[in-house]
């Protein structure tokens, strides 16, 4: 087994990002979900990341807009 411990939130999406960026430097382009918490497109940018987004929540049935995730990742 193994365990990872985070700084917070924000600082372990932080530490995933520029990991990212070092180790994977052909793949730049990262998915956020519309809507996502407003620090996230920022964090993801200072890492050198290219922010792409999708749709994930249909306001009108409250869940999941799974056709609006399959056109914006495709």
């Amino acid at each position: 087994n193994a365990t990872v411990q985070g700084i917070s939130g924000t600082g372990s999406l932080c530490i995933g990002a520029f990991y990212l960026n070092k180790f994977f430097p052909g793949h730049k382009d990262i998915y956020l979900p519309t809507p996502t918490w407003g620090n996230h497109i920022p964090l993801f940018k200072l890492a050198g990341l290219n922010v792409k987004s999708y749709r994930y929540y249909d306001p009108n049935t409250c869940g999941l807009d799974f056709k609006g995730v399959l056109e914006d990742i495709s």
